[in-house]
């Protein structure tokens, strides 16, 4: 059981390396270099592919973890959501006023920043049950 647990992770693991290094080269290639319309749908889409393959990778880990580790992801995710949420009211209701600032929170940007949200519950979570 243990092994697979091992197993499991590095593979989640290592997926999620996958879809950062396919991610930002994509983002950087659809950015500064014109492409036509099926070569930037296939340049966005394998970024997606890899995302979904690590998504699937996490949820098998997922059903290996014990319940300690189990719950702490769980309120990592449950924490990263809301966090992720209420920036988007935020946003939302800002551009409604006229003040925005695109620069910062693009679509590109709100997944660094649910990711950084994902963290923040983790850490909040591993500190709550010593995980």
């Amino acid at each position: 059981m243990e092994q697979s647990q091992k197993s499991a992770n590095l593979q989640s693991v290592i997926f999620a390396l996958i879809h950062g290094a396919t991610y930002l080269p994509a983002v950087w290639l659809l950015k500064n270099r014109e492409f036509s319309q099926p070569v930037s749908v296939i340049i966005a889409v394998v970024p997606i592919a890899m995302f979904a393959i690590f998504i699937f990778k996490l949820i098998k880990a997922f059903s290996t973890m014990d319940e300690v580790k189990q719950r702490v992801q769980l309120e990592a995710v449950v924490i990263g959501f809301s966090l992720t949420v209420m920036l988007l009211m935020i946003l939302f209701l800002l551009s409604l006023c006229g003040i925005s600032k695109p620069d910062w929170f693009a679509y590109g940007h709100l997944v660094v920043y649910c990711w950084l949200f994902y963290f923040i519950g983790w850490f909040i979570s591993g500190k709550k049950y010593g995980a």
